[in-house]
């Protein structure tokens, strides 16, 4: 296998993300390689927080911090060869060639503040943000070459976005990965993530319950043919059970797959 996997803990209930000991405990039991989510306000909340990972042998990904600066040195600091640049959102509607272009240089400083210290910088593909969908990876690679993807699998198929597609088009230029999967009350109907309702009807779900039709093994094996050596967090993202049993199952899932 070319990458290690990770827990993100995307939408973990909060009084069992608040409690670092317990979520490593969690993650470890279920056996992931590191643990994403997680952030440092300072270098003794990294010395802290990256020896309480090592206790249960597990590696600090995409590690948060309180600015761009410093997650950059926290994560060259961890020895991570990629992460995390802040979010451009969209102005609230699909921006013109004009606002993208504004919008893509401001994030120019943050990708040659990574650059300089050895790492890749992702951005997040999002709903809501300049990275949504697959015309979206086009425009903005086009804008700012040095960027790479936070490739999104959940996120791509709610903004009705093929995630392999994706993959085909950008095979070299994914930084990080979140694996999830996608549920829609009806499928055949198809959704509008537009709609005010969009969310009552539709959401992030185990990685064996999308209805969808994305195919996570063909997923995985396709990073593995673009030689994708990086990390793929799997994020359980506001899950509607219980977050070790999820943790455990989502493992287990992609374990029945091979990986």
């Amino acid at each position: 296998m070319s990458f290690r996997i990770a827990a993100h803990l995307c939408g973990w209930p909060q009084d069992v993300v608040k409690d670092r000991r317990r979520v490593m405990a969690i993650v470890r039991a279920a056996g992931y390689d590191g643990v994403e989510g997680f952030s440092a306000v300072s270098a003794e909340d990294l010395v802290e927080l990256a020896a309480l990972a090592a206790e249960y042998g597990l590696h600090l990904v995409n590690l948060g911090a309180p600015d761009a600066a410093l997650k950059a040195r926290f994560n060259a600091t961890l020895g991570n060869d990629a992460a995390e640049v802040p979010a451009a959102r969209k102005p609230g509607h699909e921006p013109s060639e004009a606002e993208l272009t504004g919008l893509c240089r401001e994030l120019e400083p943050h990708v040659a503040t990574f650059a300089k210290l050895g790492i890749r910088p992702f951005h997040h593909i999002h709903v809501g943000c300049i990275l949504e969908t697959t015309e979206d990876c086009a425009r903005v690679l086009q804008r700012l070459p040095g960027l790479w993807l936070l490739y999104d699998t959940g996120h791509l198929q709610a903004a009705n976005s093929d995630p392999m597609d994706v993959l085909a088009r950008y095979p070299r230029q994914i930084g990080h990965v979140h694996l999830k999967n996608f549920w829609t009350q009806d499928p055949r109907a198809g959704w509008d993530r537009h709609r005010p309702d969009f969310w009552k009807t539709s959401r992030f779900c185990d990685l064996s319950e999308g209805n969808c039709g994305f195919d996570v093994g063909a997923c995985l094996k396709g990073l593995q043919a673009a030689g994708y050596t990086g990390w793929v967090a799997v994020e359980e993202d506001h899950p509607q059970r219980d977050i070790a049993a999820v943790v455990r199952d989502n493992r287990q899932f992609l374990r029945s797959l091979g990986f």
